[in-house]
């Protein structure tokens, strides 16, 4: 993990909260920064934010971070989140305030979308298309990257292999330089990813070509850490949305692509959870509550 920056505690105040995310740098760092400053400020506490750049969050074989007590906040992909609340002791809690990033599709809601692009010059021009292909994912505890893939394919009844290779790139950036070098065929990408290259080099995106889009997902989920219970995790909800009437337009946060944060729900995550069971990666043991 590399650390970030610290948010200072008011005087007088001794509460410290430990934040992690597991979306940066797909998603800028400083987005982060910028709210857990003001969760620090919100709810008068100090609040270190680290990153953990090697996998979208922790899932099977990867350390807990919530359950060791190391981390208090979490903002990491849905299937580490469904993934740690279907343990026989859930390890974190939903915040019900998720963020709502620019993009017309999904009409103004806490989502998001897999787009499986491809080099703008590859002779692909449907998902079918890639068959025998090389197929490059940043993690398997993704969402977009990976999980939306073997979703799809399960969906269309393709027992067998679908990719001539799979290739491990460690993360979104990485894919897309990839498919640029030639090194692999495709692969699924985060549609906030694509719309920060968007942003910073979009002569870069127009050697791109998306194939086919999946979703809307429900978006990455904040957590906290379970022992700190639901109030905790609702003071941080009700936070977030105030940051939303403060309005994160005309400011930095507007610029980084967020456009508010709105109320979410553990139902969002109801049809991700359901497929997820399908493919075997989580049990049925969390309820929900």
């Amino acid at each position: 993990m590399s650390h970030g920056h610290v948010t200072k505690s008011p005087p007088g105040t001794l509460t410290r909260l430990r934040a992690l995310t597991y979306l940066a740098p797909g998603i800028p760092l400083e987005l982060f920064q910028i709210v857990t400053e003001h969760l620090g400020r919100a709810l008068e506490c100090e609040i270190t934010l680290e990153t953990e750049e090697r996998v979208s969050g922790p899932m099977h074989g990867v350390a807990d971070p919530f359950a060791d007590g190391h981390a208090d906040i979490g903002f990491l992909c849905s299937p580490s989140y469904l993934y740690l609340r279907s343990q026989p002791r859930p390890s974190v809690e939903l915040v019900p305030a998720g963020f709502v990033f620019r993009d017309e599709r999904g009409g103004g809601e806490a989502v998001y979308f897999s787009d499986l692009v491809v080099r703008a010059d590859h002779a692909a021009l449907r998902f079918s298309d890639l068959a025998g292909s090389v197929w490059g994912y940043n993690d398997d505890c993704s969402l977009s990257g990976y999980f939306a893939a073997l979703q799809n394919l399960s969906e269309i009844g393709c027992a067998g292999p679908f990719f001539g290779q799979r290739v491990c790139t460690g993360s979104h950036d990485a894919s897309i330089d990839a498919i640029l070098r030639g090194a692999i065929d495709s692969a699924a990408i985060d549609s906030t990813v694509l719309a920060r290259l968007g942003r910073e080099s979009p002569e870069l995106l127009k050697q791109l070509r998306i194939v086919d889009s999946w979703g809307p997902f429900p978006v990455q989920p904040i957590v906290v850490r379970s022992d700190l219970g639901a109030a905790r995790a609702g003071a941080i909800a009700d936070a977030l949305l105030d940051l939303n009437l403060a309005s994160c337009r005309d400011n930095r946060l507007h610029d980084l692509g967020l456009d508010c944060f709105v109320p979410i729900g553990d139902e969002a995550y109801a049809a991700e959870r359901q497929a997820l069971c399908a493919l075997g990666q989580i049990s049925s043991q969390d309820t929900g509550h």
